[in-house]
């Protein structure tokens, strides 16, 4: 390791890249290992999005699962969603990825990293097919789900396994 205050030679070896900038009183702490890099803020808010909207599917299957919700009050409603109860199951399958995904991703899992982009991906359809229904929230959704996809494609070289 290079001293503070004198350059390197070119025949030392370069620190490797760390989070963490050196302790300015020179000692290190060995027992600590230091993670390779920060984790980029997309995908902390793609984690952290994933477990809002994952409680939200499971919010909105509950309310399925009752038959109390907002979805019925309309008739054209009654014919393009006859059993609310598929809905829920469905709800409650991607809410279920979403949470799952979300601790992942926040823990640099690359399994998170997949199963975040494939919630994402449901999520949208799923919602496409409430456009009709409840086209604001429908819309909203549909576009934090794109930001999600965003944020882990953007920086998905941060799940690569260290090689």
């Amino acid at each position: 390791m290079v001293e503070q205050g004198r350059e390197r030679t070119p025949e030392e070896p370069r620190e490797p890249y760390t989070a963490q900038p050196s302790r300015p009183n020179g000692r290190s702490n060995s027992t600590v290992q230091e993670p390779a890099m920060w984790r980029p803020g997309l995908i902390t808010y793609a984690a952290i999005m994933m477990l809002v909207l994952g409680g939200f599917h499971i919010l909105v299957a509950i309310s399925e699962f009752a038959d109390s919700t907002w979805e019925l009050g309309r008739l054209d409603v009654e014919l393009f969603i006859p059993i609310l109860l598929i809905w829920g199951v469905i709800d409650l399958i991607i809410g279920a990825i979403a949470l799952y995904a979300g601790v992942s991703t926040l823990r640099g899992g690359t399994f998170g990293w997949v199963m975040g982009v494939t919630f994402a991906m449901l999520g949208i359809i799923r919602w496409l097919f409430f456009i009709p229904v409840a086209p604001v929230l429908a819309v909203v959704i549909v576009v934090l789900n794109m930001l999600v996809i965003y944020g882990l494609a953007k920086h998905s070289d941060y799940f690569q396994p260290a090689g």
